[in-house]
């Protein structure tokens, strides 16, 4: 990934220089562009990517020697370690937007990032000074967050990659409107690894599956924009308002996004309320969260079926079979006619409910308790010998149920 800033020959891995082994030994001191490249490489004094790919490490090391699994750790150990996710990021806990940040799905998640990380990192030292090089990664972060949040709000996410996008998009404005003192073969040598490393990520993030490509494009666009606005500032003096001005404006550009996707996104939070509740048997608390989510998205299928079942467990015959209902128009699904048939059959609608029972079944020919539901409203519509048929067949399919 890095090149001689003097020749432009890629430089091996790791490399703790900034010129390759010729270019130093030909008396480089004596290059009129040495002292603008001393200036830059003196930047490196801080060792700002040794830093961060030992945060990322010490964080995944803690998980590990608490029992999450390194290979594949489990949802709720993620959330528990700080994993950002739509009902708790745009709740109560937004910290989790960074903290994300230095989380990791796996040994080979953490592996494939801070290989990355250590490429790019590296260039980054030799361009920004510590100070910018901590902000520019930890805005992209955050911007990778947001992006993720805004895509898919119901996805657990984790990992550095939004970073360091962000990271690659920084150096890329910074290099191309920078007018650095760089030699043109090496500056050329650099975009088109840059580019490369972009562009091939992208697609890859774009046809492979588990891949947040929302959380690599919002790294992106904000690393290009931060470095955009970061070039002006190697265009001769330096000049340092200028730099805390550009990381003011994109601070309140996050601060912004972050209540506009608050506000598109924000009914996931209510919505996980609801299934909580539902799950723990609170059926008033449910109802009273899903129907704040369904006041909003109207036509959300999931709230829906969610509220539905809220309205079935209180009871709530007439409000169930009316939800019920509109969860079910152009879509179908066997729970929700199952449920609609419950509710049709406490109504006094047995007609009624064997349709939408019957319905249940072809989807799901299977399902016991929908059958069991069906010979109760053959028996409550008067047709016995039917209601015996489906009664029988219920009790089969109980008894050939695998076992859990």
């Amino acid at each position: 990934m890095e090149n001689c800033v003097a020749c432009g020959r890629e430089l091996p891995p790791f490399s703790p220089h900034s010129r390759c082994d010729d270019c130093r030994a030909a008396a480089p001191e004596f290059s009129p562009a040495a002292p603008a490249r001393a200036r830059l490489a003196a930047h490196r004094q801080w060792p700002i990517t040794s830093i961060l790919v030992g945060l990322n490490v010490l964080v995944f090391a803690a998980m590990v020697l608490t029992g999450v699994s390194p290979m594949q750790p489990t949802s709720q150990q993620l959330l528990r370690w700080g994993a950002n996710w739509g009902p708790l990021s745009l709740g109560s806990e937004p910290w989790r937007m960074l903290a994300s940040n230095y989380l990791h799905i796996g040994i080979f998640h953490i592996g494939l990032n801070m290989w990355c990380l250590w490429s790019l990192g590296r260039l980054a030292e030799r361009i920004f000074v510590p100070w910018t090089y901590v902000l520019l990664y930890t805005c992209c972060g955050l911007a990778g967050s947001l992006g993720s949040l805004w895509w898919h709000p119901l996805v657990i996410g984790a990992g550095a990659s939004g970073a360091i996008f962000g990271l690659a998009g920084g150096l890329l404005a910074a290099l191309y409107l920078g007018r650095l003192p760089i030699p043109k073969e090496a500056l050329r040598g650099t975009m088109k690894s840059l580019l490369t490393f972009t562009g091939y990520n992208l697609f890859f993030g774009a046809i492979g599956a588990g891949i947040d490509n929302s959380a690599h494009i919002g790294g992106l666009l904000a690393g290009l924009a931060l470095g955009a606005m970061l070039a002006t500032t190697y265009r001769g003096e330096s000049r340092e308002w200028w730099r805390r001005a550009a990381f003011a404006a994109m601070a309140m550009v996050l601060v912004v996004a972050f209540a506009a996707v608050k506000r598109s996104n924000g009914y996931v939070v209510p919505l996980q309320q609801g299934a909580d509740a539902l799950q723990k048997g609170r059926f008033d608390e449910a109802a009273r969260a899903l129907e704040q989510v369904v006041a909003k998205r109207p036509q959300d299928t999931f709230a829906l079926t969610l509220l539905g079942s809220a309205y079935l467990e209180k009871q709530d015959y007439a409000k169930a079979e009316g939800v019920l209902q509109r969860a079910l128009q152009g879509h179908s699904d066997a729970g929700t006619l199952y449920n609609l048939g419950l509710a049709e059959l406490r109504l006094g609608k047995p007609a009624q409910a064997v349709l939408s029972l019957q319905r249940a079944l072809q989807l799901d020919p299977n399902y016991a308790d929908a059958e069991q539901a069906l010979g109760e409203a053959y028996a409550a519509a008067n047709s016995p010998a039917q209601a015996a048929i489906a009664f029988k067949h219920a009790e089969e399919l109980r008894k050939n149920r695998p076992s859990q």
